[in-house]
Protein backbone atom coordinates (compact mmCIF):
# COMPACT_ATOMS: atom_id res chain seq x y z
CA UNK A 1 0.00 0.00 0.00
CA UNK A 2 1.71 3.14 -1.12
CA UNK A 3 -0.43 5.77 0.50
CA UNK A 4 -0.94 6.18 4.06
CA UNK A 5 -4.60 6.53 5.88
CA UNK A 6 -6.15 5.47 9.16
CA UNK A 7 -9.39 5.18 7.17
CA UNK A 8 -10.71 1.29 6.52
CA UNK A 9 -13.08 1.67 4.03
CA UNK A 10 -10.30 4.03 2.61
CA UNK A 11 -7.96 1.17 1.87
CA UNK A 12 -10.81 -1.26 1.43
CA UNK A 13 -11.26 0.90 -1.89
CA UNK A 14 -7.65 0.52 -3.11
CA UNK A 15 -7.93 -3.01 -3.33
CA UNK A 16 -7.69 -3.97 -7.23
CA UNK A 17 -10.02 -7.28 -6.53
CA UNK A 18 -12.62 -7.58 -3.36
CA UNK A 19 -10.89 -9.21 -0.25
CA UNK A 20 -12.67 -12.21 1.20
CA UNK A 21 -13.90 -11.82 4.79
CA UNK A 22 -14.54 -7.93 4.18
CA UNK A 23 -18.26 -7.48 4.71
CA UNK A 24 -19.52 -4.06 2.83
CA UNK A 25 -22.49 -2.17 3.53
CA UNK A 26 -23.98 1.64 2.68
CA UNK A 27 -26.82 3.17 3.55
CA UNK A 28 -27.23 6.95 1.91
CA UNK A 29 -28.63 10.08 4.00
CA UNK A 30 -29.54 13.75 2.01
CA UNK A 31 -26.04 14.91 3.69
CA UNK A 32 -24.13 11.52 3.66
CA UNK A 33 -23.68 8.28 4.03
CA UNK A 34 -23.07 6.01 6.23
CA UNK A 35 -20.26 2.62 4.78
CA UNK A 36 -20.14 -0.20 7.54
CA UNK A 37 -17.26 -2.43 6.70
CA UNK A 38 -16.30 -5.15 8.73
CA UNK A 39 -13.15 -7.56 8.36
CA UNK A 40 -13.66 -11.03 9.76
CA UNK A 41 -10.56 -13.04 8.93
CA UNK A 42 -6.86 -12.86 8.94
CA UNK A 43 -6.89 -12.98 5.69
CA UNK A 44 -8.78 -10.04 4.65
CA UNK A 45 -6.51 -8.48 7.99
CA UNK A 46 -3.30 -9.02 5.27
CA UNK A 47 -5.36 -7.81 2.33
CA UNK A 48 -6.72 -4.37 3.79
CA UNK A 49 -4.22 -3.52 5.88
CA UNK A 50 -6.31 -3.08 8.74
CA UNK A 51 -7.09 -5.20 12.10
CA UNK A 52 -10.10 -7.61 12.20
CA UNK A 53 -13.24 -5.29 13.93
CA UNK A 54 -15.98 -3.38 12.91
CA UNK A 55 -15.56 0.26 11.05
CA UNK A 56 -18.71 2.29 10.81
CA UNK A 57 -17.75 5.37 8.29
CA UNK A 58 -19.99 8.53 8.10
CA UNK A 59 -18.80 10.69 5.45
CA UNK A 60 -20.47 14.00 4.04
CA UNK A 61 -19.54 16.90 1.88
CA UNK A 62 -18.88 19.21 5.15
CA UNK A 63 -19.57 18.59 8.12
CA UNK A 64 -18.91 21.78 9.13
CA UNK A 65 -21.38 23.23 7.19
CA UNK A 66 -24.43 20.72 8.12
CA UNK A 67 -27.85 22.07 8.72
CA UNK A 68 -28.94 22.44 12.09
CA UNK A 69 -31.28 19.64 11.16
CA UNK A 70 -28.80 17.71 9.54
CA UNK A 71 -26.58 18.34 12.32
CA UNK A 72 -28.63 16.51 14.65
CA UNK A 73 -29.34 13.73 12.68
CA UNK A 74 -25.75 13.32 12.17
CA UNK A 75 -25.29 13.14 15.64
CA UNK A 76 -27.85 10.38 16.58
CA UNK A 77 -26.04 8.38 14.11
CA UNK A 78 -22.71 8.53 15.68
CA UNK A 79 -23.96 7.69 18.83
CA UNK A 80 -26.05 4.46 17.46
CA UNK A 81 -22.52 3.86 15.67
CA UNK A 82 -20.46 4.25 19.43
CA UNK A 83 -23.80 2.17 20.90
CA UNK A 84 -23.61 -0.49 18.11
CA UNK A 85 -19.96 -1.04 18.39
CA UNK A 86 -19.17 -1.03 22.19
CA UNK A 87 -22.43 -3.10 22.72
CA UNK A 88 -22.85 -0.11 25.30
CA UNK A 89 -24.98 -1.03 28.21
CA UNK A 90 -24.36 0.09 32.31
CA UNK A 91 -20.43 0.65 32.06
CA UNK A 92 -17.38 2.37 33.43
CA UNK A 93 -16.21 4.48 31.07
CA UNK A 94 -13.25 6.13 30.66
CA UNK A 95 -12.75 8.62 27.34
CA UNK A 96 -9.36 9.32 26.71
CA UNK A 97 -8.44 11.69 24.22
CA UNK A 98 -4.98 11.65 22.21
CA UNK A 99 -2.88 14.59 20.84
CA UNK A 100 -1.41 17.93 21.36
CA UNK A 101 -3.91 20.38 22.40
CA UNK A 102 -1.15 23.09 21.05
CA UNK A 103 -1.15 21.71 17.67
CA UNK A 104 -4.55 22.67 16.11
CA UNK A 105 -5.01 19.44 13.74
CA UNK A 106 -3.47 17.18 16.45
CA UNK A 107 -6.26 18.36 19.08
CA UNK A 108 -9.39 17.24 18.06
CA UNK A 109 -9.06 14.07 21.36
CA UNK A 110 -8.32 17.13 23.72
CA UNK A 111 -10.38 19.49 22.54
CA UNK A 112 -13.32 16.55 23.06
CA UNK A 113 -12.80 16.31 26.49
CA UNK A 114 -13.54 19.09 27.02
CA UNK A 115 -17.29 18.64 26.82
CA UNK A 116 -17.27 15.19 27.44
CA UNK A 117 -20.09 14.67 30.86
CA UNK A 118 -17.84 13.46 33.67
CA UNK A 119 -19.47 11.60 36.24
CA UNK A 120 -17.30 9.29 38.04
CA UNK A 121 -16.74 12.11 41.44
CA UNK A 122 -19.98 11.93 42.17
CA UNK A 123 -20.26 7.91 41.83
CA UNK A 124 -17.09 7.57 43.98
CA UNK A 125 -18.21 10.75 46.15
CA UNK A 126 -21.82 9.21 46.98
CA UNK A 127 -20.71 5.35 46.65
CA UNK A 128 -23.21 4.81 43.94
CA UNK A 129 -23.25 1.96 41.46
CA UNK A 130 -25.46 2.65 39.45
CA UNK A 131 -27.41 5.42 38.40
CA UNK A 132 -31.13 6.12 36.50
CA UNK A 133 -29.70 8.88 33.95
CA UNK A 134 -25.89 8.66 34.01
CA UNK A 135 -22.98 5.80 33.50
CA UNK A 136 -19.68 6.37 35.41
CA UNK A 137 -17.90 8.21 33.14
CA UNK A 138 -14.04 9.57 33.55
CA UNK A 139 -11.53 11.41 31.00
CA UNK A 140 -8.04 11.23 30.54
CA UNK A 141 -5.74 13.59 28.56
CA UNK A 142 -2.16 11.54 28.42
CA UNK A 143 -0.74 14.34 26.09
CA UNK A 144 2.16 13.04 23.68
CA UNK A 145 5.79 12.11 24.63
CA UNK A 146 7.56 15.13 23.31
CA UNK A 147 6.07 17.27 25.99
CA UNK A 148 5.17 14.71 28.88
CA UNK A 149 8.34 12.68 28.25
CA UNK A 150 5.88 9.73 28.91
CA UNK A 151 4.47 7.19 26.22
CA UNK A 152 1.28 7.51 25.27
CA UNK A 153 0.35 3.69 25.66
CA UNK A 154 2.31 3.68 28.86
CA UNK A 155 0.27 6.59 30.52
CA UNK A 156 -2.80 4.98 29.47
CA UNK A 157 -2.18 1.46 30.59
CA UNK A 158 -1.70 2.95 34.28
CA UNK A 159 -5.00 4.76 34.82
CA UNK A 160 -7.09 2.02 33.04
CA UNK A 161 -5.23 -1.00 35.59
CA UNK A 162 -6.01 1.46 38.46
CA UNK A 163 -9.73 2.59 37.64
CA UNK A 164 -10.14 -0.58 35.92
CA UNK A 165 -13.30 1.04 33.35
CA UNK A 166 -15.12 -1.80 31.64
CA UNK A 167 -15.44 0.07 28.21
CA UNK A 168 -12.61 2.47 27.06
CA UNK A 169 -13.14 5.43 24.49
CA UNK A 170 -10.61 6.64 22.80
CA UNK A 171 -10.58 9.65 20.40
CA UNK A 172 -7.77 10.98 17.67
CA UNK A 173 -7.29 12.69 14.87
CA UNK A 174 -6.56 10.50 11.47
CA UNK A 175 -4.64 11.29 8.15
CA UNK A 176 -6.65 10.66 4.87
CA UNK A 177 -5.95 9.65 1.25
CA UNK A 178 -8.14 12.09 -0.28
CA UNK A 179 -8.40 16.14 0.17
CA UNK A 180 -12.21 15.65 0.20
CA UNK A 181 -11.90 13.46 3.33
CA UNK A 182 -10.21 15.87 5.75
CA UNK A 183 -12.85 17.47 8.03
CA UNK A 184 -15.48 15.30 6.53
CA UNK A 185 -15.65 11.41 7.55
CA UNK A 186 -15.92 10.06 11.12
CA UNK A 187 -14.89 6.45 11.71
CA UNK A 188 -16.00 4.38 14.62
CA UNK A 189 -14.30 1.12 15.31
CA UNK A 190 -14.12 -1.87 17.93
CA UNK A 191 -10.67 -2.88 16.38
CA UNK A 192 -8.71 -0.28 18.34
CA UNK A 193 -6.53 2.51 17.90
CA UNK A 194 -2.19 2.83 16.78
CA UNK A 195 -1.43 6.60 18.64
CA UNK A 196 0.38 8.52 15.96
CA UNK A 197 0.25 6.09 13.10
CA UNK A 198 -1.37 8.90 10.66
CA UNK A 199 2.32 10.59 10.97
CA UNK A 200 4.58 7.99 10.79
CA UNK A 201 5.19 7.66 14.98
CA UNK A 202 3.69 4.57 15.75
CA UNK A 203 3.92 3.37 19.24
CA UNK A 204 1.93 0.03 19.58
CA UNK A 205 -1.86 -0.72 19.79
CA UNK A 206 -4.29 0.00 21.76
CA UNK A 207 -6.91 -2.64 21.64
CA UNK A 208 -9.19 -5.14 23.87
CA UNK A 209 -6.26 -7.45 23.50
CA UNK A 210 -3.51 -5.51 25.36
CA UNK A 211 -5.66 -3.37 27.50
CA UNK A 212 -7.96 -6.36 28.64
CA UNK A 213 -11.11 -3.88 27.96
CA UNK A 214 -13.32 -3.06 25.14
CA UNK A 215 -12.25 -0.46 23.45
CA UNK A 216 -13.97 1.98 20.72
CA UNK A 217 -11.77 4.32 18.87
CA UNK A 218 -13.36 7.59 16.93
CA UNK A 219 -11.46 9.40 14.67
CA UNK A 220 -11.45 12.17 12.09
CA UNK A 221 -8.81 12.71 9.46
CA UNK A 222 -7.51 16.05 9.86
CA UNK A 223 -4.00 15.78 7.92
CA UNK A 224 -3.30 14.49 4.46
CA UNK A 225 0.14 14.46 3.27
CA UNK A 226 1.90 16.78 0.36
CA UNK A 227 2.69 13.94 -1.99
CA UNK A 228 -1.88 13.09 -1.74
CA UNK A 229 -2.32 17.37 -2.77
CA UNK A 230 -0.49 17.22 -5.90
CA UNK A 231 -1.88 13.83 -6.82
CA UNK A 232 -5.00 14.75 -6.20
CA UNK A 233 -4.43 17.99 -8.03
CA UNK A 234 -3.20 15.86 -11.30
CA UNK A 235 -6.49 14.12 -11.21
CA UNK A 236 -8.60 17.14 -11.15
CA UNK A 237 -7.07 18.75 -13.55
CA UNK A 238 -6.75 15.51 -16.05
CA UNK A 239 -10.70 15.46 -15.39
CA UNK A 240 -11.01 19.43 -16.13
CA UNK A 241 -9.07 19.08 -19.53
CA UNK A 242 -9.99 15.63 -20.61
CA UNK A 243 -12.93 17.17 -22.74
CA UNK A 244 -10.09 19.77 -24.36
CA UNK A 245 -8.20 17.09 -26.02
CA UNK A 246 -9.09 13.96 -27.70
CA UNK A 247 -5.40 12.38 -25.85
CA UNK A 248 -6.44 12.52 -22.72
CA UNK A 249 -3.05 10.12 -21.51
CA UNK A 250 -0.68 13.25 -23.17
CA UNK A 251 -2.20 15.61 -20.61
CA UNK A 252 0.17 15.29 -17.42
CA UNK A 253 2.60 13.05 -20.05
CA UNK A 254 3.47 9.73 -18.12
CA UNK A 255 1.33 10.77 -15.10
CA UNK A 256 -1.60 10.36 -17.07
CA UNK A 257 -0.96 6.53 -17.40
CA UNK A 258 -0.44 5.64 -13.62
CA UNK A 259 -2.64 3.94 -11.28
CA UNK A 260 -3.37 6.31 -8.30
CA UNK A 261 -0.99 4.19 -5.83
CA UNK A 262 1.22 4.63 -8.60
CA UNK A 263 1.37 8.02 -9.42
CA UNK A 264 1.00 9.07 -5.21
CA UNK A 265 4.18 6.70 -4.84
CA UNK A 266 5.65 8.24 -7.94
CA UNK A 267 4.91 12.29 -6.86
CA UNK A 268 6.17 11.11 -3.10
CA UNK A 269 9.54 10.08 -4.18
CA UNK A 270 9.84 13.51 -6.06
CA UNK A 271 8.85 15.75 -3.15
CA UNK A 272 10.29 14.07 0.03
CA UNK A 273 14.07 15.11 -0.72
CA UNK A 274 12.70 18.54 -0.67
CA UNK A 275 10.21 18.42 1.76
CA UNK A 276 10.67 15.54 4.00
CA UNK A 277 7.54 13.82 5.68
CA UNK A 278 5.19 16.82 5.15
CA UNK A 279 1.59 16.71 6.20
CA UNK A 280 -1.00 19.71 5.33
CA UNK A 281 -4.35 20.46 7.01
CA UNK A 282 -6.84 23.02 6.39
CA UNK A 283 -6.31 26.47 6.99
CA UNK A 284 -9.66 27.26 8.61
CA UNK A 285 -8.81 24.04 11.14
CA UNK A 286 -9.64 26.38 13.89
CA UNK A 287 -13.25 26.68 13.67
CA UNK A 288 -13.11 23.16 12.42
CA UNK A 289 -11.14 21.44 15.46
CA UNK A 290 -14.19 23.36 17.48
CA UNK A 291 -17.19 22.52 15.75
CA UNK A 292 -16.01 18.68 15.35
CA UNK A 293 -15.28 18.04 18.75
CA UNK A 294 -18.29 19.43 19.74
CA UNK A 295 -20.14 17.63 17.17
CA UNK A 296 -18.46 14.30 18.74
CA UNK A 297 -18.59 15.16 22.70
CA UNK A 298 -22.48 15.37 22.19
CA UNK A 299 -22.35 11.97 20.41
CA UNK A 300 -20.28 10.23 22.91
CA UNK A 301 -22.36 12.05 26.15
CA UNK A 302 -25.62 11.12 23.90
CA UNK A 303 -24.59 7.28 23.72
CA UNK A 304 -22.93 6.96 27.45
CA UNK A 305 -25.89 8.68 29.36
CA UNK A 306 -29.04 7.28 29.31
CA UNK A 307 -30.58 10.84 30.49
CA UNK A 308 -28.04 13.28 28.82
CA UNK A 309 -29.79 16.24 27.08
CA UNK A 310 -27.98 18.58 25.09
Amino acid sequence: MFYRTDLAYEANESLAQKAEGVILKTENFKHGEVVKLEITDETAEKAVGKKRGKYITYETGNLKNLSKESREEVIDILCNAIKEVSSLQRDRILVVGLGNRNITADALGPKTLDKIKVTRQFFKAYNKDFDEDFNEVSILEPGVLGTTGIETINTIVGVVEKIQPTLLIIIDALASRKMRRLCSVVQITDAGIEPGSGIGNMQGSLNEETLGVKVVAIGIPTVVDTATIVNDTIEAMEEALKDKTDDTGSIMGILGDLEYEEKHMFIKEILSPMYGESIVTPSSVDELMDNLSDMLALSINKAVHPGFES
